[in-house]
């Protein structure tokens, strides 16, 4: 019999989720979603819609850096209710092949130093990076054959900023209300940031390869401070529209981190493309 979907996306109602759906739809593909209020898990077993689907992306999730630093028992149900999705994607007669979002930002950490590979040993610095990394064993527990994308700090149209995740999102969110944008510290920790449009080509590149790496980072590979990004959306929305309240670091944010995208250049032939300024410019342009 066969198949109806090509690809299951699980949190198909998100930030990147939606994108990917979209951005696989448009490339040919038969794509199903499920989210919250259509689960792709039903009495323990895979939704029908999701049952012999061959390949499933995994972009869905209530755990923010926010939620895992607070909230430890809704960390504990995220990953209860993971757990229980590997097991029944496990027990069908053709397990799905998965592709976890997972974090570049979180997973690595000292003594590795930026920017990070894939053959750094994971050492999360803080909750969400070890919940992360809990979904990666979870899968690898499970027998499944998998494929995790650590990405980096993606942005773009669509981000809402919610919960504190998504800075230039929360920026614009700031700009457009006209708030003063708050900077912590000197803002010379970097970030690498990776454009929504090139994650999702990313992921079409994974859900196409016959035999994609288990684990793969997806970012710039280029950090970029702080300071230096508030430069850049300065350009985008005009420096005149830009208030910024300096205040004196937390002294608990992570260090720079930056991730080495050679792997993915190598065995997916996938590179960034788009730019940080034009990417700033035109999330600024579209965002509503």
């Amino acid at each position: 019999m066969s198949t109806v979907y090509d690809v299951a996306v699980v949190g198909s109602g998100g930030f990147l989720g939606s994108a990917i759906h979209a951005g696989l739809a448009a490339r040919g593909a038969r794509v199903t979603g499920f989210t919250r209020q259509d689960p792709v898990l039903v009495d323990d077993a895979l939704a029908s819609r999701a049952a012999d689907v061959p390949v499933i992306v995994w972009a869905a999730g209530g755990v923010t850096p926010t939620v895992a630093a607070e909230d430890p028992e809704a960390v504990a149900a995220e990953l209860d209710g993971f757990r229980a999705f590997a097991a029944a994607a496990a027990g069908r007669p053709v397990p799905p092949r998965i592709v976890l979002l997972s974090s570049g930002g979180a997973v690595y950490g000292r003594p590795a130093v930026p920017p990070y590979a894939e053959s750094d040993a994971p050492a999360p610095p803080n909750a969400y990076g070890a919940y992360k990394l809990a979904q990666e064993r979870i899968l690898a527990e499970a027998g499944l054959g998998s494929t995790a994308m650590r990405i980096a700090n993606a942005y773009g149209p669509g981000q809402r900023g919610a919960h504190g995740q998504g800075v230039l999102a929360i920026w614009m969110r700031a700009v457009r209300a006209g708030e003063a944008i708050t900077l912590l510290g000197d803002g010379a920790v970097a970030r690498d940031y990776v454009h929504v449009d090139d994650v999702v080509d990313a992921v079409a590149r994974i859900v196409a390869a016959a035999a994609p790496p288990a684990v793969v980072n997806v970012g710039s590979g280029v950090p970029t401070s702080l300071a230096a990004l508030l430069d850049l959306l300065g350009e985008a929305v005009g420096r005149d529209r830009m208030r910024v309240d300096r205040r004196p670091s937390r002294g608990v944010d992570p260090d720079s981190t930056w991730l080495d995208v050679t792997l993915a250049r190598d065995v997916l032939g996938w590179e960034p493309r788009v730019a940080l300024a034009a990417g700033i410019a035109d999330m600024w342009e579209r965002q509503l």
